[in-house]
């Protein structure tokens, strides 16, 4: 078969988090299969690298695209950063000191924040493998800012009115602030320009709803199990659960394998 590119999401995609965060073994198996037959392999993720740094060497990825695009690297080597304009650092620290538990921001190193709960905290350090929490009055440069809450209070403003100069993505989870024009898809444009990837040739594995474009835009669209609707409606292919194979299986349907 042609040799494809494949590009992957982190969570619910190559890690599950049912039960321990862990990395099934159908995963494993199906990125060693896909690895043997040629096909380049890359990581796609609103992770920071900081968080996606010990899966992409666990799983020994060295193409990844991570802050929703914002940030590319080959390797040690960044093809691109995008941070956020200094319009949207002002408005940031007012909704961090009314919020200090849901407000944060990230970096490629590090997440500030003046409250983060200890359940977040506990998480982000287990991700990031050391102490990656630092105060708001560290903060220099952000590839992204956060309001970890199902909804945003009104009076947050930053969230409700962003800059024009800035994206605006909301989940179920949180509230994401990132530079204008920086999406997973944008990030892997970038990558596959770099390294001349036709775009026919990419296919990409997501399940969240900003998997949206990456599945729509790909040459093919693979959405992952438990995928959000909206990630469904677009993908070309809806495969099993992450812990039922569905990589694996995708892959075998794709004749990859």
């Amino acid at each position: 078969m042609k040799k494809k590119h494949l590009f992957f999401d982190i969570d619910g995609t190559l890690v599950s988090h049912v039960g321990a965060s862990h990395v099934p073994a159908e995963t494993r198996a199906a990125l060693e299969g896909l690895r043997a037959k040629g096909h380049t392999l890359a990581i796609a993720t609103a992770r920071s690298f900081f968080l996606t740094r010990p899966v992409a060497k666990e799983l020994e990825f060295d193409l990844l695209v991570c802050s929703s695009g914002a940030h590319v690297l080959q390797g040690d080597r960044t093809l691109r950063a995008i941070w956020l304009p200094d319009s949207a650092f002002e408005p940031f620290r007012d909704a961090a000191s009314a919020f200090p538990e849901e407000a944060a921001a990230l970096d490629d190193r590090w997440t500030y924040s003046d409250g983060v709960s200890d359940e977040l905290r506990a998480y982000l350090n287990d991700q990031a493998g050391y102490d990656c929490i630092r105060p708001i009055s560290d903060l220099r440069q952000a590839f992204s800012f956060y309001f970890f809450a199902p909804s945003t209070p009104p009076d947050c403003r930053l969230f409700h009115f962003p800059p024009p100069d800035v994206t605006f993505h909301r989940t179920s989870h949180y509230a994401e602030l990132r530079a204008a024009g920086t999406t997973k898809w944008s990030g892997i444009l970038e990558l596959t320009r770099h390294l001349g990837f036709p775009q026919e040739d990419i296919i990409t594995f997501g399940d969240g709803s900003n998997d949206m474009e990456m599945l729509r835009e790909a040459g093919l669209g693979v959405a992952v199990g438990a995928a959000h609707e909206s990630a469904k409606a677009v993908a070309d292919l809806v495969t099993d659960d992450i812990d039922s194979g569905g990589i694996l299986n995708a892959c075998r349907t794709l004749g990859l394998l």
